[in-house]
């Protein structure tokens, strides 16, 4: 049985997947009822080359939105389900959205924080240091001189994200039941699992607990430092972290030019991990 309220939602999802030629997706998730197909859909960009299966597979979830997008980057590292040149192209999936206006994000620290920026902060970058899909990250300084990012959870996200994954895991129950590679990998679990992750992570407040606990875990390695979390100005949908710079790990070009060996840093990462 469908929600009502979803029925929208799902034949969005259906005309977006038709539209990149993912038409067999519908099919076994039970989405094709919400397209017309035979009326045609339409809508790639043109180009010289056409695009290729994963491109589509990339692009559509580009479109469908932040659980999609995440979706796409957890499926990106999951050699077991899809082949090298899908890994490749949702390896591609950027978490950036278009960033919220400033008076958007002054409006929402006052109601979770009781003031405007101005007054909380010694400083406050009213320009976005990133913008991604479920939050907005500015520099600030705080009374004391400390530079610190203020996350700001993005307005609706929510609301939006809770029912992808309602409408998700209700797609791999389809899916289970009419392909029988999907209930051979457990793909019900798979997008159970992924939806408790992606709870939480719309939670400032447990992302906070969870860095401390990891500060805690690596408080005797020097070769690791977690960001500290200042709680004087966090909530579950603002967080306050210490503002570190550094240098991205898959950038190798900027790992070079900082004089950092390669080898014994993917040795502490390992080490880390393990």
């Amino acid at each position: 049985m469908v929600s009502s309220t979803h029925v929208g939602r799902y034949r969005e999802i259906a005309e977006v997947l038709a539209r990149h030629g993912l038409g067999f997706l519908s099919g076994i998730t039970g989405l094709e009822r919400w397209v017309p197909f035979h009326h045609g859909v339409l809508g790639h960009e043109p180009r010289g080359m056409p695009y290729t299966n994963p491109e589509h597979l990339r692009l559509a979830f580009e479109q469908l939105g932040p659980m999609f997008i995440k979706l796409g980057q957890l499926l990106s590292t999951r050699s077991d389900l899809l082949p090298p040149e899908y890994l490749q192209e949702l390896a591609r999936l950027q978490d950036g959205a278009p960033p919220v206006p400033v008076e958007t994000v002054r409006r929402l620290v006052q109601q979770e924080l009781g003031d405007v920026p101005e007054e909380l902060f010694a400083g406050f970058d009213g320009e976005p240091l990133a913008s991604a899909s479920i939050g907005q990250a500015h520099a600030a300084i705080l009374k004391d001189g400390t530079r610190v990012v203020v996350k700001v959870r993005r307005p609706g996200v929510v609301a939006r994200i809770q029912e992808d994954l309602e409408i998700l895991q209700n797609l791999a129950a389809q899916a289970a039941r009419r392909w029988e590679a999907a209930d051979d990998d457990d793909l019900t679990g798979l997008a159970e699992e992924f939806a408790r992750t992606l709870r939480a992570e719309l939670d400032y407040l447990q992302e906070g607990r969870n860095a401390e606990r990891f500060a805690g875990n690596f408080a005797g390695d020097p070769d690791i430092h977690i960001p500290r979390v200042f709680w004087r100005t966090t909530t579950s949908r603002v967080l306050t972290l210490e503002r570190i710079s550094g240098v991205k790990i898959d950038d190798l070009e900027g790992l070079d030019r900082a004089g950092i060996d390669r080898r014994p840093l993917a040795g502490r990462a390992v080490a880390a991990i393990a």
